[in-house]
């Protein structure tokens, strides 16, 4: 068992955190210092990896002590994103960009690293994605989110209502979607608003490509993509219905666009495959197939 620590444990995300790692076959949590005791770096000694679920801004200063201690840290703050020697990862997609660690190793001095995770709302557009993209090369993007309520945060309500606009989302993902795929002249719009369900962020996605795929490739692509669960059934995806452990992208209603080629609706498990999990997920990618010369 590979032990690890966790920072920020008592919110959502560092919740979600100690379930999944409590179930994980691979790690064993063993340090969960409470707000008064995350810069007391040494107390992590003994731990081979850091998962960080702090608020970007405690995350800002507090992260860069356990990288520059020597420590792998696995980050959710949104602060470390768009450093350009920060990797942002999706394992499926860029594990390629694991290689940026040797670099900011080098740059910063640490003798650890930081990695970023992206924004949850980005998985349930970026992975359906992905095939595609490989095989046609995408060429525009138009997305619409609606997001679950618990990607506010504790003790954020809403019922009977729906919020058009949520500060910094729609930013985060054009911006995000463009590091991760190595484009930064890909034509994304975004729409994001806040809807009244507990978990699961629904995506309608619209794309154009350089070369017009048909539904029946689109469709072979996605069944050979482990991420993606089609379904078939016209009134599907549902958060209700469809959210499963969290792990998989469940994806419906593809049709021809009249404006662009292709579109979709997909439903991701924002707590899960967008936050907790996948930083889990990128940090048991990291440690059997890249493994950094770095190491506590």
């Amino acid at each position: 068992m590979v032990k690890v620590g966790l920072l920020g444990g008592s919110g959502v995300v560092g919740q979600t955190y100690q379930t999944l790692i409590e179930n994980h076959p691979n790690f064993d949590l063993v340090f969960l210092p409470d707000r008064e005791e995350i810069k007391n770096v040494d107390q992590a000694t003994g731990c081979e990896l850091i998962f960080s679920a702090l608020p970007s801004a405690v995350a800002q200063e507090v992260d860069p002590l356990y990288a520059e201690a020597g420590f792998p840290v696995f980050s959710s703050a949104s602060c470390h994103r768009m450093e350009r020697d920060i990797p942002l990862i999706i394992p499926e997609i860029n594990a390629h960009h694991f290689e940026w660690i040797f670099k900011q190793q080098e740059r910063r001095g640490w003798k650890g690293f930081i990695v970023a995770k992206p924004n949850c709302t980005l998985q349930g557009m970026i992975l359906p994605l992905f095939p595609l993209h490989e095989r046609f090369g995408l060429q525009g993007i138009s997305v619409t989110y609606l997001q679950a309520r618990s990607g506010a945060g504790r003790g954020f309500t809403l019922e009977d209502n729906i919020l058009p606009y949520i500060e910094g989302e729609e930013e985060k993902s054009v911006r995000e979607t463009r590091k991760i795929l190595g484009d930064e002249a890909l034509a994304i719009s975004v729409q994001s608003f806040r809807v009244p369900v507990p978990h699961g962020h629904v995506a309608s996605v619209s794309a154009q490509f350089k070369k017009k795929p048909t539904l029946a490739e689109v469709r072979e692509l996605w069944e050979a993509f482990a991420p993606i669960h089609y379904l078939e059934e016209e009134n599907r995806p549902q958060p209700a219905l469809d959210l499963q452990e969290g792990m998989q992208i469940a994806v419906g209603r593809l049709r021809s666009c009249p404006l662009m080629d292709i579109r979709f609706v997909s439903l991701s498990h924002n707590l899960v495959r967008g936050a907790a999990g996948g930083g889990i997920l990128t940090a048991d990618y990291w440690r059997k197939y890249v493994r950094a010369p770095a190491s506590v």
